[in-house]
Formats: structure tokens, C-alpha cells, sequence
């Protein structure tokens, strides 16, 4: 069985830097307990010049700057809190590469490429399953509608319920892939 306290979701919204707005830059961290409590949320001043705020799909605007905490101030408070915890997150490598921080350095559990959600849905993919089509299946909610963009709430929120869906049967196969593993190892070292 899990432990409520070694969990949390994460998800980030981005805005495009620079020429064209090509990179991304941080702008909102979200991050939710195992139970779903928003226990960080805030717009974040990214490095760089903001020339695109991709409103559409961030629902970030230009008034969200007017208050928003500088990136490295937001990006040691994030990483803080991610210490030491298990992350669960819908596809969070773009998430660590705007945080600037190597993804495995974490415990990961990614609910984009989860084959028991895949499975539990019906779906028909060997890919990555999109956040809103899996909670359309499994948890009969729509999310990722207004027209305001996406909000990182919403989608911290999204995953860290399509992971607990699963949550012990995950964690006990991660347990028991560790398990072979190591017996696989010890069998390979002794025959030599």
C-alpha cells in the first residue's frame, strides 16, 4: 500500500522566449498532495524576454507577469518541495527541462506512458495517451475545456487521480521489476 506523504503532482504551463517564441520559459508551477491540495501555485518571471504567451494552451496572459515571483526564486521553492518525493505528472519532461533539472534524479510516475491506465481505458496505443482523453475514459470528468488554456491545477490535479486509479498495483510492479532485476543481476555475477 502507498504512502499518502512520499506523493505529489506536478504540471507547468510554459510561454515561448525569445525569436518567434521558440523556447519555452516557466511560467506557472502547480503542484498538488496525494489528495489533490493545491499546495503550491504561482506564476513565475521567466528568464528571457516573453514573446509569446501561447495563451491558448498556457492560459497564461500579460497581467499573470505583473506579480509573478523571478524564476530562480519559484525554481529553488519547486525543487524544495520535490525533494525527496515520488512525482507523479502527465508527461513532466518538458516540466524538468524548464526547471532546469535532470529528470532522473527523480522517482517518476508518468501517467502519459502508465500501461495499466492505457489498459484500464480501452485504448488502443503502444504511445502516450492524452491527460484529457484518459480522465474522459476513467474518471468521466472533462478537463483541459476553457477557453482561457489549460490550467496546471487542473491537470496536477487530473493526474495525481489517474494515478491513484492504479497506485498499489503500479507500485508493486515497480517493486517486483526491481526484484528480478537484482535477481538477474546476482544469477549473471555468480555465473562467472
Amino acid at each position: 500500500m502507498v504512502d499518502p506523504s512520499k506523493y505529489v503532482a506536478m504540471d507547468c504551463e510554459m510561454v515561448g522566449l525569445g525569436f518567434g517564441g521558440q523556447e519555452s520559459g516557466l511560467a506557472r508551477c502547480s503542484i498538488v498532495d496525494y489528495s489533490g491540495k493545491v499546495i503550491y501555485d504561482k506564476f513565475i518571471k521567466p528568464d528571457g524576454t516573453i514573446t509569446d504567451y501561447r495563451t491558448d494552451v498556457s492560459g497564461i496572459r500579460p497581467l499573470d507577469m505583473d506579480t509573478a515571483l523571478p524564476y530562480h526564486i519559484a525554481r529553488e521553492e519547486i525543487l524544495k518541495i520535490l525533494e525527496g518525493k515520488i512525482i507523479v505528472g502527465h508527461d513532466p519532461r518538458s516540466d524538468f527541462h524548464v526547471l532546469r533539472t535532470d529528470i532522473a534524479g527523480y522517482a517518476i510516475r508518468d501517467t502519459s506512458s502508465c500501461k495499466l491506465l492505457i489498459t484500464k481505458a480501452k485504448l488502443k496505443t503502444d504511445r502516450r495517451a492524452s491527460l484529457k482523453i484518459l480522465c474522459q475514459k476513467l474518471l468521466g470528468k472533462r478537463i483541459q475545456d476553457s477557453y482561457r488554456g489549460h490550467s496546471s491545477v487542473e491537470d496536477a490535479t487530473a493526474a495525481m487521480e489517474l494515478f491513484k486509479l492504479v497506485d498499489d498495483m503500479w507500485e508493486l510492479h515497480l517493486t517486483e521489476g526491481l526484484r528480478v532485476e537484482i535477481v538477474n543481476r546476482f544469477e549473471k555475477h555468480n555465473r562467472y
